[in-house]
């Protein structure tokens, strides 16, 4: 098999405005009413992806199997040094059930096949043009005329290349007991290299940071599916049942030279300015970076001085030097990570990993007479989410913005919360292990109930088939997480900031009624 194919992408944008309105009752209706006072158009980028591939496929006896599949992509977002790139792949499969020792073992065996691949592929998912010198304009006055100037936007890269994915896998397929099981097991691992990140430049360069080709990636884990026909249409009564999890880990093995570690800021505020993510060579990626929460400054860890009666805190108890005049009652404590007797900027560490241990669904299907039940849970374990939605809207010091309720249970002196810092006892816009919450699930994804109506019945009216089902999914998910939906990731785009929460909208239940006819 030989292709060829050609993607182009654009997108454009169309300004239009009007004032001086004889009403406003038609509120954005019938603009032609007003004067246009702006029209405008323009082209914020195009994209350009031109492919060549090919594909052989081999069988033998249908037992010894082979694909080698080759292409080649060039694409626009990077310069003419680069612009190309290579993705071979090869696969292999040998049925070992087609063998003549296997006879013997295929009452219970009915099926056997060993797998194996190897392949390349790449990424070009960055912005365009960022091989080149792009500049952006600003307009001064000089007496009685205007001038414009023009700024260097970036700083180009003219070697930036394509990012490489290489995966190995391993792979068994198997149907047992005369075909009343079915497992295929697949273990993998993907080595990226040349990874498409931003890196952060000395300030002498005049620019805060640079996309390049910087450190490898690796991710490893278990893939298990396990299908079962548990019951098999007996007194017309059939079972079944889909079950699947994955194991997988990722590794940072590389940044550029000499770099061990990456922090990064998700600047979802424009006054969270601290990073809040990090990524350490030899750990996993979506680390969680911040403070400890040690509960709230209580009024019997300090003494009154009698000569100003001010309070200061008891002797080997931990100041939180962040907070503006040091440690009040009912002020915000951090844990003293480096144990120096100070709780400043060096305490912060990793709280928290975006990553789960495992995740996974189960579906069950029933069929008795016509009548079929479906009904599918999904679920992910040991997760972490960074709910930014909550440590925004629980700053309680900010009061011309709505809070969430449970800053009510705010430290008072009357009310010594362990947990909750007073209304003014926060360190605004700084991110502590209050806010990372166990991401971890268990959701219905969806049930179905459908009957089928008997041949006899729908051929009378010249219908081969007539199903009525109705459906509905999303119906409740059990889960500790404080915020609308526990599988979320805003920024999942960027592999440093998994199961970030802000402002993220929540899955709806969605209900469906309908027919499925054949003539």
């Amino acid at each position: 098999m030989l292709g060829q194919e050609f993607n182009y992408q654009v997108n454009s944008s169309l300004l239009g405005q009007a004032k001086d309105f004889p009403t406003d009752v038609l509120g954005n209706n019938n603009l032609g009413l007003g004067t246009p006072s702006m029209v405008g158009s323009g082209m914020s980028g195009e994209r350009k992806l031109l492919s060549f591939f090919g594909r052989v496929n081999y069988s033998y006896d249908d037992r010894y199997l082979a694909t080698v599949t080759l292409r080649d992509d060039g694409s626009s977002v990077f310069g003419d040094n680069h612009k190309w790139a290579w993705s071979p792949s090869f696969s292999a499969a040998w049925r070992i059930s087609g063998e003549k020792f296997m006879q013997p073992l295929l009452r219970t065996i009915s099926d056997l096949k060993l797998r194996a691949g190897w392949g390349v592929l790449g990424n070009d998912r960055i912005s365009n043009n960022l091989y080149l010198s792009l500049y952006q304009y600003a307009k001064y006055g000089t007496g009685n005329s205007q001038l414009t100037s023009f700024t260097s936007k970036q700083l180009p890269n003219p070697d930036i290349r394509w990012e490489g994915s290489t995966t190995i896998n391993i792979g068994v397929d198997a149907w047992l007991f005369k075909d009343r099981i079915n497992l295929t097991a697949d273990l993998f691992r993907k080595d990226t290299k040349d990874l498409l990140m931003q890196c952060k430049l000395p300030q002498a360069s005049g620019f805060d940071s640079q996309w390049q080709n910087i450190g490898k990636i690796r991710n490893e884990g278990v893939e298990l599916t396990l299908r079962t026909f548990n019951l098999t249409g007996r007194n017309g009564l059939a079972w079944s049942t889909d079950f699947n999890i994955s194991f997988i880990r990722n590794t940072l093995r590389q940044l550029q030279d000499g770099q061990r570690e990456m922090y990064h800021a998700t600047r979802y505020d424009s006054n969270m300015t601290d990073n809040d993510y990090a990524a350490y060579v030899g750990q996993s990626l979506g680390l969680m970076y911040g403070y400890i929460q040690d509960g709230v400054y209580q009024l019997d860890e300090f003494n009154v001085d009698a000569v100003t009666g001010k309070y200061v805190l008891k002797p080997g108890i931990v100041d939180n030097l962040l907070y503006a005049g040091g440690a009040q009652p009912g002020v915000i404590k951090y844990r003293d990570v480096d144990g120096n007797g100070v709780v400043n900027t060096a305490d912060r560490t990793v709280i928290g990993n975006g990553t789960p241990k495992f995740f996974g669904g189960i579906n069950n299907t029933f069929y008795y007479k016509g009548i079929d039940l479906g009904v599918m849970f999904q679920f992910q374990y040991g997760n972490d989410i960074y709910n930014a939605t909550r440590m925004f809207t629980s700053q309680a010091d900010l009061e011309r913005v709505n809070r969430l309720g449970d800053i009510a249970d705010r430290w008072t002196p009357t009310n010594p919360s362990n947990s909750i810092p007073s209304a003014k006892g926060y360190i605004r816009n700084q991110l502590y292990s209050r806010f990372i919450e166990d991401g971890s699930f268990l959701r219905l994804k969806n049930i179905t109930l459908g009957y089928t109506l008997p041949d006899k019945w729908t051929r009378k009216v010249l219908i081969e088939r007539l199903r009525v089902y109705a459906s509905a999914q999303n119906l409740f998910v059990v889960s500790g997480y404080s915020g609308y939906d526990p599988e979320v990731s805003v920024r999942a785009t960027n592999p440093l900031t998994p199961g970030f929460d802000w402002g993220a909208y929540p899955r709806s239940k969605v209900y469906t009624f309908g027919l499925d006819l054949t003539f």
